[in-house]
């Protein structure tokens, strides 16, 4: 099988899949370490409503709701890749659900403006949302902010956590702070918490470098997972921070967007890296 394609952006290196995906497999920081998962052949999902489902690591895009026949339509078919100048877009042809799916990644300084496209390509109507989701490596500790309005002495709620049948809140892997929780990405048995309506940004701190991702807001509009907008899974062999746009119901040949801004910075600690995801936004 071909090596992925290396792509730089500004001051960041991609990896990016051509023999199956959309799928960038690596990001990292020139000359920092890798913070994607690899993953091998044998992490799967493996169903017959939906077929092999190979995560392989990195980022990929899904559709919301979690539907197996429609989210784990297999992307084993070949990608195009295209780069111009600090543009690189990834599209692949429709899969086994109608569905067209594309990334696009633009470089804007010391970050990455990530555009997550599905396009409907079946005859009839689908309701779906773009699922972002980037898988990294074990090791690290997730940082889950919870943003509200100014006013701490505000009377109305400003945000929400949303658990899984498997979400263990006394699992000792979690950490509540003063705005925003940790999780300690280490293996054990899956956890999954979420967030809205407005997550702000989503980090992962690893080998002293802190992984962003700034949620772009949609605006009103109905949310998969009860309105989760920023969700956090670890298990056995990998984490992920994962961004939901809203549904919307798409005919034939139209598309949907999320937008999500990805950054990686050098921090020296969880301290730091809670102070920059909870004192305000860039």
């Amino acid at each position: 099988m071909p090596d992925p394609v290396e792509i730089s952006l500004g001051p960041y290196l991609l990896r990016v899949a051509i023999e199956f995906g959309p799928r960038i497999l690596g990001f990292r920081r020139q000359p920092g370490p890798e913070l994607f998962a690899v993953l091998g052949d044998e992490v799967v999902i493996d169903r017959p409503d939906s077929g092999v489902y190979r995560f392989r690591g990195g980022h990929r895009l899904w559709a919301s709701p979690e539907l197996p026949p429609i989210t784990y339509a297999p992307d084993d078919e070949p990608c195009q890749v295209i780069q111009e100048e600090d543009i690189v877009t990834v599209e692949a042809r429709a899969d086994r659900a109608g569905l067209i799916k594309r990334i696009t990644l633009r470089g804007d300084e010391e970050d990455v403006v990530v555009d997550h496209e599905l396009g409907n390509a079946g005859a009839g109507p689908i309701e779906v949302a773009p699922w972002s989701l980037s898988q990294l490596a074990l090791g690290g500790v997730a940082i889950v902010p919870l943003w509200g309005p100014p006013d701490e002495h505000g009377l109305s709620a400003s945000s929400s956590l949303v658990s899984w049948p498997y979400t263990d809140l006394s699992d000792p892997r979690v950490t509540f702070h003063r705005g925003a929780l940790t999780v300690a990405a280490e293996g054990g048995p899956p956890f999954k918490i979420g967030t809205g309506p407005d997550p702000g940004r989503l980090g992962y701190l690893l080998d002293g470098y802190l992984f962003t991702k700034e949620v772009v807001p949609a605006g009103p509009g109905t949310y998969a997972d009860r309105g989760a907008v920023g969700q956090f899974y670890v298990g056995d062999s990998f984490c992920e921070l994962e961004t939901l746009g809203p549904l919307v119901t798409l005919q034939h040949d139209d598309w949907a967007n999320h937008r999500e801004v990805w950054r990686i910075e050098r921090c020296e600690d969880v301290g730091a890296a809670l102070s920059r995801l909870t004192t305000g936004r860039r």
